[in-house]
This record gives C-alpha cells, sequence and structure tokens, in this order.
C-alpha cells in the first residue's frame, strides 16, 4: 500500500507538472490508502512493541515500579480500545443501516470506510490484553 501511495503522488504531481492529463482522483485515494496504511500497521507495531515511548520517567523506577507502571499502561490502552471498538462498530453500524453514501471522486458507501476500524481495535484490545497479563 505505501509503494501504491508514492506511484500515486508521483504520478499525480507528474500529470500536473507536465500538464499530461487529469488525476482528481489522486487525492482521495492517497487519503484512504494513508487511513489503510495507519490502521493495519497499527497492531503489528504494537507487537513488535515499537511506538514511540518517552522512558526517562520509568527507566528511574525500580524494577517493581517499572512493572507496575508498564501494567497500568497496558490496562489503560485495553481500556481506551475496547471504547473505541465500542463506537467504531456503533458508527459502522449506524452507517450501514442509514444507507450513507460518500460522494467524491467514487461514490460508494460510507460503511466501507468504518469496515477497518472494529476489527483493528479487536487486534489492538487482544494485544494489550495479551502484553497485561504478560506482566502482571
Amino acid at each position: 500500500m505505501l509503494c501504491a501511495l508514492v506511484v500515486v503522488v508521483c504520478l499525480d504531481v507528474a500529470a500536473r507538472s507536465l500538464k499530461l492529463f487529469a488525476t482528481p482522483w489522486a487525492p482521495d485515494v492517497s487519503e484512504y490508502l494513508l487511513y489503510a496504511i495507519t490502521f493495519l500497521g497499527a497492531p503489528w507495531v504494537l507487537r513488535e512493541d515499537g511506538h514511540i515511548a518517552i522512558e526517562i520517567f520509568v527507566e528511574r523506577l525500580g524494577a517493581r515500579a517499572r512493572r507496575v507502571v508498564r501494567t497500568a499502561a497496558d490496562a489503560l490502552g485495553a481500556a481506551v480500545c475496547a471504547v473505541l471498538l465500542y463506537y467504531a462498530c456503533r458508527a459502522l453500524w449506524r452507517s450501514y443501516a442509514a444507507h450513507n453514501l460518500v460522494y467524491e471522486t467514487f461514490v460508494f458507501p460510507e460503511w466501507y470506510l468504518y469496515s477497518l476500524a472494529p476489527p483493528v481495535f479487536l487486534l489492538l484490545l487482544l494485544l494489550f490484553l495479551r502484553r497485561f497479563r504478560r506482566t502482571a
């Protein structure tokens, strides 16, 4: 997807600069690709423990206190993901039930965009719970 995004942006810039052809769809496609890359990458980054962490405070704690802070952070992350999962499912259902459409370059049901969030938040919730169980 990242390679496709690079190709779309380069094609759009080249086509506009050289006045070859119009690419009115490029900003929309770029927007949706960025959305998908962000959502699909988040669980992998969490699993690999690759999120940015400022540990200047945590490093100065003792081993027991450090474990408590990490456990609390995982519990908080799980709680936030559970809330986001609930609201993502709610938004998806409401959009599906209302038959809302997105009218941009492409016309499609709005719930297509919302369908990515619930499984990703569920995965994140499960990963945080696994981390919580491991550190607790």
